[in-house]
């Protein structure tokens, strides 16, 4: 995938300023802007993958004129060195976005590993994956990454969360709450909602988790098994926007019983909430974004509202 990149494409993937970046260029060479027949100065992915490397030992005290020194070999090697003393999520994040940029599964395994030695498995996806997921949308919008990458990621990232939830030594009690998570039909975005049932299992609340791509008639099936205190999704796809009322006044018919609460949120119940097109039932609590629902459900640790 030939991407071209402007300076404000490395400023915002980089963390760095243009003007930094500028200086950069002239007074070390760091790198080398490719022009346009009409003269416009733009990058490559040789280019973003330097600045990422830089950012990563600036940011971890190194000086420039030193780092701009090095081959890709040496920043790689550094950056790596790095990640295993960082004291902070900094030089973690730009590990995973070089394993992501070159499709390298065992260095992106060995980052998530580190990080959550490093942190703790909740610490590492406040902090860690949620500010890598929001840059992966940085990526998009550039379009330096293509649908492939982000199976890539995504793929491992839910493989550890899988792990970490099967590793939770909580036993809930009888009378915990119970909460029922799963993604309606042809919605297939689970990070969210499956991070979240770790949160609520971890929390010492019973949690099930039904899975991606739930139909409505599924859940009509099995609901006189279930008695839920809390029936949650997230929507990143469907239902649209439009929907959301319609949808779920034939949830709520379904787990019609005393004090049982609805929890829904994703960008097309953002939209319905601007709209005014969400449900009228006081049983349901609509969230704009994923770190309100975490908020309300698991209480105020670190943000993570970007992911999906």
């Amino acid at each position: 995938m030939d991407v071209k990149y402007s300076i404000r494409d490395l400023e915002r993937l980089s963390g760095i300023k243009a003007h930094t970046l500028r200086i950069w260029e002239s007074r070390y060479g760091l790198i080398a802007p490719q022009r346009t027949e009409t003269n416009i100065r733009y990058y490559l992915d040789p280019d973003l993958k330097r600045v990422l490397n830089v950012a990563a030992l600036v940011n971890a005290g190194h000086r420039i004129s030193k780092v701009a020194k090095m081959s890709e070999i040496e920043l790689r090697s550094a950056v790596l060195d790095q990640m295993q003393h960082a004291d902070n999520g900094d030089a973690l994040l730009h590990a995973l976005q070089m394993a992501m940029l070159d499709f390298d599964q065992e260095l992106f395994e060995k980052v998530l590993n580190q990080s959550v030695m490093q942190l703790g498995t909740e610490r590492a996806f406040n902090e860690v994956v949620a500010s890598f997921i929001r840059r992966i949308g940085l990526l998009w919008q550039t379009d330096a990454i293509a649908v492939a990458h982000e199976h890539f990621v995504t793929n491992l990232i839910k493989q550890k969360l899988f792990a970490s939830i099967d590793r939770l030594a909580v036993h809930p009690a009888p009378n915990a709450p119970f909460n029922l998570l799963f993604l309606p039909a042809t919605e297939l975005h689970e990070m969210g909602l499956l991070y979240l049932h770790f949160l609520l299992r971890k929390r010492g609340e019973r949690s099930l988790y039904l899975g991606q791509d739930v139909p409505l008639e599924f859940l009509a099936e099995v609901s006189p098994k279930l008695q839920p205190d809390r029936v949650i999704s997230v929507f990143t796809t469907a239902p649209r926007s439009e929907d959301v009322g319609v949808f779920s006044e034939r949830l709520g018919r379904i787990f019609d019983r005393p004090g049982c609460r609805f929890h829904l949120g994703g960008h097309p119940v953002r939209v319905a909430m601007e709209q005014g097109g969400g449900p009228s039932d006081p049983r349901f609590v609509l969230h704009p974004d994923f770190d309100s629902m975490r908020t309300s459900l698991v209480g105020s640790t670190p943000l993570m509202e970007a992911v999906r």
